[in-house]
């Protein structure tokens, strides 16, 4: 969208004009190719830096209009007071002020201008951010309902994390502004994992369940879903995934959000759902690639992140994958972070039969080697350095870049974990982690 915002100074009588792009979340993105590129299998093995990780399952869609108020230096209510076409034929949309969230209070009843290619809706509010001071650059404009004004003027009053601030957006993910559903569903793809199950118990569970069930419901809403129903479900409930699973074989366009629904399952049916899924989406070979790595996703969520199953048990099911040389490289790096270091005579000779096709698997396979403390493992990799020394080189001068072995934190799974599952409903214990969000604006 082509966009030129200028402010008229409505008491001081002055104009200014520029143009801006909206900011953009600079955010990591999960995608099934993340383990076929060096960068990125070198930053999940070897990796010294603290990591603030929001909802595994869930990505944010946008910045929050509270990201919006702590980055900028006015944020404001408008009305569109009159539009005019100028003579490049552009829309020329005058907006009122007409309420002040955060800044000057004096902008009220200012003007701001703003010139579009695109009509905007009529009849609505218009949220309007600024950056810097005298005059304001103002981001172009978002249409607001009347209704979600309310919700706007609750956000400066909210703790900067926590439950108690998710708990107001619970419950306006079913607001009838579309614009404010999609926020608060932002606002929980940036939280932790730990924060949401705090809110357990005001879980609406019927509500889940429908959301899962309504094919219109956005794979990304249908993510978080799984995360509340793994919260707020029963043992059960678990019975959903396989209704779920036969809607996706009747309708090839439905998305059940896979990642996200393996992992509800682990976390509701326990040791049966995981021997499940090691047996149909980890050991066995005709299963498609996607569903894969959704359950290979899934698993890495209850290792780093959950505490229902102890992690040897998960070490042992995503071994399962070394017996497919093309999708090996997606589980080396999780067994290295875990110290599961059982599997060092098949990532050797993963390395010696490598092809083309599965080159990838060579680099995991050296830094396993070299991350592995025991004298069999130096063994290894001098061997695999005779048969080819360049993939070995390289594999090890890339790890001078950082400080030796590392693993990303991952707390300790509880101590109650560590004993069998029960036939009882389990339901995830979420280990302590901090949440955060970045947001680029570009000029």
């Amino acid at each position: 969208m082509a966009s030129m915002i200028s402010v008229i100074g409505h008491r001081v009588g002055s104009a200014s004009t520029w143009s801006r792009s909206c900011g953009n979340r600079c955010r990591a993105s999960r995608t099934v190719f993340d383990a076929l590129v060096w960068s990125a299998l070198l930053s999940v093995v070897f990796d010294w830096t603290p990591r603030v990780i929001a909802c595994p399952f869930c990505s944010a869609l946008a910045p929050t209009m509270s990201n919006d108020l702590e980055t900028s230096s006015a944020a404001v209510l408008t009305t569109c007071e009159s539009v005019s076409k100028d003579q490049d034929g552009f829309y020329v949309y005058r907006m009122s002020v007409t309420e002040v969230i955060k800044g000057d209070r004096e902008l009220v009843e200012s003007v701001i201008e703003v010139a579009s290619i695109d009509e905007l809706p009529s009849g609505e509010m218009f949220w309007h951010v600024g950056y810097g001071e005298e005059p304001i650059e103002w981001v172009f404009p978002k249409p607001m309902s009347r209704k979600a004004s309310e919700y706007i003027r609750g956000l400066g009053d909210l703790p900067d994390r926590g439950p108690e601030r998710l708990e107001y957006f619970l419950q306006h993910l079913r607001h009838a502004d579309d614009a404010v559903a999609a926020d608060a569903y932002n606002e929980f793809a940036d939280a932790t994992l730990e924060d949401i199950a705090a809110l357990s118990s005001r879980l609406d569970r019927d509500w889940v369940i429908s959301q899962l069930r309504d094919a219109s419901v956005p794979v990304h809403r249908r993510r978080l879903c799984w995360t509340f129903l793994s919260q707020s479900g029963t043992k059960q409930d678990a019975n959903l995934f396989d209704e779920i699973l036969q809607k996706r074989n009747r309708d090839a366009t439905f998305d059940p959000g896979m990642d996200a629904a393996i992992g509800c399952y682990l976390s509701l049916a326990g040791e049966p759902a995981l021997a499940r899924v090691e047996r149909d989406y980890l050991a066995n070979p005709d299963v498609s690639y996607l569903d894969t790595f959704a359950a290979v996703g899934a698993i890495r969520v209850h290792g780093t992140e959950l505490s229902v199953f102890p992690r040897e048990r998960l070490s042992a099911a995503l071994r399962h994958v070394l017996n497919q040389p093309a999708l090996a490289d997606l589980v080396i790096s999780d067994l290295a972070r875990w110290e599961d270091w059982s599997a060092i005579d098949r990532v050797a000779m993963l390395f010696q039969e490598a092809t083309e096709e599965t080159r990838f698997v060579k680099p995991a396979a050296v830094l396993y080697l070299k991350s592995c403390p025991l004298p069999a493992a130096a063994e290894s990799l001098e061997k695999l350095r005779a048969i080819d020394s360049k993939t070995v080189q390289a594999a090890e001068a890339s790890m001078r870049f950082y400080g030796g072995l590392a693993t990303v934190p991952v707390p300790p799974p509880d101590v109650a974990a560590e004993s069998s599952i029960s036939d009882t409903t389990v339901l995830p214990q979420v280990a302590e982690k901090s949440s955060g969000a970045v947001m680029e604006r570009s000029e």
